[in-house]
């Protein structure tokens, strides 16, 4: 077991407090070298890091692809194990490339409701000029 240091004059030894030969002397730095500068990242070329081919594993052989490809065939794979949103950005990713189109949106009726008291022809005419979907269709 070590010896406690016995106090020197009016200088107590204990906790917070070393020793008066181990204290920071004046003038004299903690850590002379001080904190490492970070290490800047440079810059990355991210077209050509995405024409780059990645090696793959695609039915038990391994294959060069494009990460494009790569990502596109995980993310297809997501979405047939039904992981909602991998469907959805996989349709929106189809959809941007023209592989799949919307289904178009038949136009169906509905009410239009003229103000009381306002002839119906004027106040359609008015509308009409507004909102030009409704010229295509017919007056009742």
């Amino acid at each position: 077991m070590t010896e406690k240091k016995k106090p020197t004059g009016d200088y107590t030894v204990g906790y917070a407090r070393p020793p008066k030969e181990h204290q920071i002397k004046k003038g004299e730095r903690q850590n002379p070298k001080g904190r490492p500068k970070s290490k800047k990242s440079s810059e990355i070329d991210i077209s050509a890091l995405l024409d780059e081919p990645v090696k793959v594993m695609a039915g038990g052989k391994e294959r060069d692809m494009s990460p494009f490809e790569a990502s596109l065939r995980q993310q297809a794979k997501r979405a047939l194990a039904g992981h909602l949103p991998s469907i959805i950005k996989f349709v929106k990713i189809c959809e941007e490339y023209g592989v799949i189109a919307l289904p178009l949106v038949e136009e169906v009726g509905g009410v239009l409701v003229a103000p009381k008291g306002v002839n119906f022809n004027d106040w359609f005419e008015s509308v009409t000029e507004e909102v030009p979907a409704l010229t295509n269709r017919s007056r009742p």
